[in-house]
């Protein structure tokens, strides 16, 4: 059986189309044809077909950069709730790792509710550039913190160190995420 079997076309009910005037399709610009002087401005790809043909994907840089960064907030909001829920529920197991002497209330509420608040609003929104920014000002917060623990007379240096590496690569991608999502129009509250 192949598509074009006329017994199946002969079952089949026909159906009415609705035509429109060829004048307005030939006008009407379409992002997903090929056209060979439009194939500049958007990025894309060919590959062989066995039949000798080629199938041409293109990618519009528009639709398609800001689309990344809402994933990546999303996923910047589920670390931060899982920094969160340590920070919240084992205040004491943070001081220990880092070397920090404070008390664990004052790490619970200036790193764990921080980051569980941070983490819960882009899990929900992550278009929310507000918070966004509010991560890359706790992030400032944290290097601060993790630097002054890198001395030599801390005994968990090695831990920070590691520690402020980690908050560094987190900040360059909070940052990428707060100009992102800077510059998208939102068209609700």
């Amino acid at each position: 059986m192949s598509i074009a079997d006329p017994e199946l076309d002969a079952a089949a009910p026909k159906r009415r189309r609705k035509s429109a005037a060829p004048e307005a399709l030939a006008t009407e610009p379409r992002s997903w044809t090929f056209d060979q002087a439009a194939a500049a401005p958007l990025h894309g790809a060919a590959a062989p077909l066995p039949g000798g043909g080629q199938a041409h994907f293109f990618a519009d840089r528009v639709r398609a950069r800001p689309a990344v960064a809402p994933q990546v907030s999303f996923m910047l909001g589920q670390n931060a709730i899982g920094l969160g829920l340590w920070g919240l529920f084992a205040p004491g197991s943070v001081n220990s790792f880092l070397g920090l002497t404070n008390s664990p209330e004052i790490t619970r509420l200036a790193f764990g509710a921080r980051e569980m608040a941070t983490g819960v609003t882009l899990a929900s929104d992550p278009t929310r550039a507000s918070v966004l920014w509010a991560r890359v000002a706790g992030d400032a917060f944290d290097i601060a913190v993790l630097s002054r623990l890198c001395g030599p007379e801390n005994p968990k240096r090695g831990n920070a160190r590691v520690a402020l590496g980690v908050v560094l690569a987190v900040t360059a991608l909070d940052l990428f995420a707060a100009v992102r999502m800077s510059t998208v129009k939102r068209n609700c509250v």
